[in-house]
């Protein structure tokens, strides 16, 4: 969660930038403005990006939290989730496409395990 809610900071500093101290407190129009430098616009998209996956697996945390189904392997899950979607914003703003493809596909991946693994322990509770 803390990680979701920083990772607008970078896009947001590359906004200051590009655009200066007067564009947050405008209406934020993008019309006649420069471009964002590359690894801002990467950051922003790899933010976008965590907050359309975060859901999912919060919910599957919760889940499980509620149900009393974690185990070992599901903390391990929830760890790798962190860790994918870490190096995820890494390649992002790297531009390494093959690591930014599998590093979201690792962090997919553990999220439907962590829901597989809560809607099993909600079946049983």
């Amino acid at each position: 969660t803390l990680l979701l809610m920083l990772a607008w900071l970078p896009g947001s500093i590359a906004k200051y930038q590009a655009y200066g101290w007067n564009w947050p407190a405008s209406n934020r129009s993008t019309e006649d403005l420069l471009q964002l430098p590359e690894w801002g616009q990467h950051w922003i998209r790899a933010a976008a990006d965590l907050r359309e996956n975060y859901p999912a697996f919060a919910v599957a945390v919760l889940l499980l939290a509620f149900t009393g189904g974690f185990t070992p392997i599901t903390a391990l899950a929830a760890a790798v989730f962190l860790a994918a979607r870490l190096a995820h914003i890494t390649a992002c703003v790297a531009g390494v496409a093959w690591l930014r493809i599998l590093t979201w596909s690792l962090g997919f991946l553990a999220t439907l395990y962590l829901l597989f693994m809560a809607l099993t322990a909600l079946i049983s509770f």
